[in-house]
């Protein structure tokens, strides 16, 4: 599994480190989004979702994960916790 950081968003008073985990599976490329507090005075933990995204390369996974808008993100990191 390989992680690539995506961006950094500000939701509910709290910043959050955005990355992506990618892996091979045999129909192609998996990933994840994975948040993490931006800081360890913040009581919230790691967030990760769902196996959601899929490309035939991990460059693929990585730039749909990329092109997702930040509004976007925000409703995902919502609705882990």
């Amino acid at each position: 599994m390989q992680s690539s950081p995506l961006r950094r968003i500000s939701d509910a008073r709290t910043h959050w480190r955005v990355v992506v985990e990618t892996w091979s599976e045999r129909d192609g490329y998996h990933g994840r989004f994975v948040f993490s507090p931006d800081s360890a005075l913040v009581p919230a933990g790691k967030r990760e979702g769902p196996d959601a995204l899929r490309g035939s390369t991990r460059e693929d996974v990585v730039a749909e994960a990329y092109n997702l808008p930040e509004a976007r993100l925000k409703q995902l990191l919502r609705s882990l916790g």
